[in-house]
């Protein structure tokens, strides 16, 4: 069952996991900060649009976010980290990505 809770509960870790806070969350999609605590504290369930939203954000997928327990490889921070950055690698223009592969190269020692 889909609870308010469980919700709240998966948006707070995944914000936390990547350092933002409620008002940077609330900007990024559009709501205000008190609208993410609420949804954070399990007063409300967000709508099928906001739980879109948060899950393009925060970089997870939208059942991380409604059934967080059922996919627990999805919820480290490292998980959340790396699709965060795939994320963001999708929207570089070529010129960008060519650059970010080649620093990621670097990196690794590839």
């Amino acid at each position: 069952m889909i609870s308010a809770k469980t919700i709240g509960r998966a948006v707070r870790n995944s914000r936390r996991a990547l350092k933002l806070t409620q008002a940077q969350l609330a900007e990024a999609i559009g709501k205000t900060p008190d609208a993410i605590s609420q949804i954070e504290r399990g007063v409300n369930v967000p709508s099928v649009e906001t739980v879109a939203a948060l899950s393009k954000e925060l970089g997870v997928p939208i059942d991380d976010l409604i059934f967080p327990d059922a996919a627990p490889e999805h919820s480290s921070v490292r998980g959340t980290r790396v699709r965060q950055g795939l994320s963001i690698l999708m929207r570089l223009s070529d010129r960008d990505l060519e650059i970010a592969v080649r620093q990621l190269q670097a990196f690794s020692g590839e």
